[in-house]
């Protein structure tokens, strides 16, 4: 098989189709291009053909995943979801992810600091409701409860917990009045709950606020 034929389509980025045989066989970007250092008249067989398809492949993976990182930091599941959304194979997800995390490009460690970083400073939440949100996005329990140590005390946690029950009760006055006061703490302790703070800081909250 011969390379009859390479032309630059119009595009934004160089992209080109590689006729083989006189037929077209595939197109290529310019990177993959040049790496192969192809031009027409060149000898070719089905191996370098595979070869060329799977760099290809990586190649185009790579751009929608260095694409979707800037818009936000992503975590290493979040990328390979997207990729397979946009049809790549799970092994070309797992190749362009580990490439990334070569380049620093993708880090769960750093991805959960900034989620943690971020929900702190917009809401008053709970560990809970944090380790849930970053086990969805696939980050280990290991790099969950390292950050934890590094960005969430106790302190912390009775402070946003103390901050949201008094809101709640500012905000919902009118239904909490008409309560008795059982039911007013069981109301207000599984609120906190559902925000994911614990059973300990949520009860002793409660007991401060409606003292």
């Amino acid at each position: 098989m011969y390379i009859t034929k390479i032309l630059r389509k119009k595009a934004r980025r160089p992209v080109y189709t590689v006729y083989v045989d006189g037929s077209l066989a595939f197109e290529l970007s310019d990177e993959v291009l040049m790496k192969f250092g192809l031009k027409t008249g060149d000898r070719i067989d089905e191996q370098t053909v595979e070869k060329i398809s799977t760099s290809e492949g990586f190649h185009r993976a790579l751009q929608f995943a260095i694409n979707y990182l800037s818009y936000r930091p992503r975590s290493s599941k979040e990328v390979q979801d997207h990729l397979r959304k946009k049809g790549f194979s799970p092994d070309f997800g797992r190749k362009v992810v580990q490439h990334l995390q070569k380049q620093e490009m993708v880090n769960d460690v750093e991805f959960a600091r900034m989620f943690v970083r971020d929900r702190l400073k917009k809401k008053q939440v709970g560990k809970a409701w944090i380790r849930r949100a970053l086990y969805e996005k696939g980050v280990s329990s290991h790099i969950v409860e390292k950050v934890f140590k590094e960005y969430i005390s106790d302190d912390d946690q009775e402070q946003a917990a103390h901050v949201l029950a008094e809101k709640r009760l500012r905000l919902a006055s009118a239904a909490f009045e008409k309560l008795d006061k059982d039911r007013k703490r069981k109301r207000l302790f599984d609120y906190l709950l559902r925000r994911g703070f614990s059973p300990d800081v949520a009860s002793k909250t409660v007991r401060t606020v409606l003292s």
